[in-house]
């Protein structure tokens, strides 16, 4: 049976998307050294449901690994994830789900009455970061004592700026 720890150190939470390209950026992101770095990865950097699986890897790490702060980075010009709804959708099929299956869940209200949209996402990387940014600072789990930090980066140049309310 595994038992958890509870980490000394306190620990800064970094959600990203899968490109490892980013994460030399990250100390100087976050002024934290790596050892002190604990990053979540999703396509996109994508937070899709408050109560899904990425939130509660999330408020377990804050109470279980001592997370004193979060920060959502995305990357700019990324198509991680992203292929476009004809694309996706053709894949889908592809695979061998159905046209009355798509149109199942679409009705059945899942996701917002379009599961293709739900999981291509938004390309729009600065509305992700807001909307991931909104979902966390305003969840009842997660402290507000917290500080939530947004910031866009380009792992080809090294740039980052933070992304504004």
């Amino acid at each position: 049976m595994a038992t958890l720890t509870i980490s000394a150190t306190k620990k800064t939470m970094i959600i990203t998307g899968f490109n490892h390209g980013i994460y030399p950026l990250l100390p100087a992101i976050t002024n934290k050294s790596e050892k002190d770095l604990m990053i979540l990865n999703s396509f996109g950097a994508v937070i899709s449901q408050p109560y899904g699986c990425l939130m509660r890897n999330i408020i377990l790490a804050i109470y279980n690994e001592n997370v004193e702060e979060i920060y959502l980075i995305g990357e700019t010009g990324s198509q991680e994830g992203k292929p476009n709804k004809d694309e996706m959708l053709e894949k889908i099929k592809a695979a061998g789900t159905s046209a009355d299956i798509i149109n199942a869940i679409n009705y059945i209200d899942a996701v917002d009455h379009d599961v293709i949209n739900w999981l291509i996402g938004s390309q729009n990387i600065e509305d992700v970061l807001k909307k991931n940014k909104d979902i966390i600072e305003g969840h009842p789990l997660i402290p507000k004592s917290i500080p939530v930090h947004a910031y866009i980066a380009n792992p080809a140049t090294g740039e980052y700026y933070p992304v504004s309310n």
